[in-house]
């Protein structure tokens, strides 16, 4: 067996955010990834199974990066469900200004969930995750509607959605904008 080289993993991964983010996520090929990594096409097969394999294990990681921080910051903030929803979506924000490459590489795929595999799109919505918990706190709370996760997911992605299309956009409209978001969920 192969011994994997971290260094190639990380070319690989950055190579697939630069192409998704330059070309699109329907332009995306494993020789376009292997030259623009600066590998030979085989080595993208020693670390993912094929193309799908290999968008998947990427995406996870940079979700993951993402959240990083996310269950201490919710942690810090108070326990009543609007303080630990705005905390969240201001996270979200920070992160998404902080890492827009990685941001835009998530939402590519968020929204072509074909080009994911299964356990990608079960990735972060795990009971354990941070989002996970306050998922299950939102639909415990009879102060909020009930509505679907991915409902829920829809409406909590407005504010990074206004930054992927509009990154200038001031601090103010995005504070406002996190109001109408919880508001939109409150009973």
């Amino acid at each position: 067996m192969r011994k994997i080289d971290e260094q190639k993993k990380l070319k690989i991964k950055a190579a697939v955010m630069t192409l998704v983010d330059q070309d699109g996520l329907t332009n995306l090929t494993t020789a376009k990834v292997a030259k623009t990594a600066g590998v030979s096409p085989a080595t993208l097969y020693i670390y993912y199974q094929d193309k799908t394999d290999m968008l998947s294990r990427i995406y996870e990681s940079v979700k993951d990066e993402l959240h990083l921080g996310l269950l201490a910051e919710l942690s810090a903030t108070a326990p009543d469900l609007a303080a630990q929803l705005r905390a969240m979506l201001q996270f979200s924000v920070t992160q998404y200004r902080q890492q827009p490459r990685a941001a835009h590489f998530v939402q590519a795929l968020w929204t072509n969930p074909e080009a994911l595999d299964e356990q990608a799109l079960q990735h972060g919505t795990e009971l354990d995750s941070a989002l996970g918990q306050l998922f299950t706190k939102l639909v415990a709370d009879q102060a909020y509607v009930n509505l679907s996760r991915p409902a829920f997911e829809l409406i909590f992605a407005t504010p990074t959605q206004l930054l992927l299309r509009q990154p200038t956009v001031s601090n103010e409209e995005v504070e406002q904008l996190i109001d109408v978001v919880i508001k939109a969920v409150q009973q």
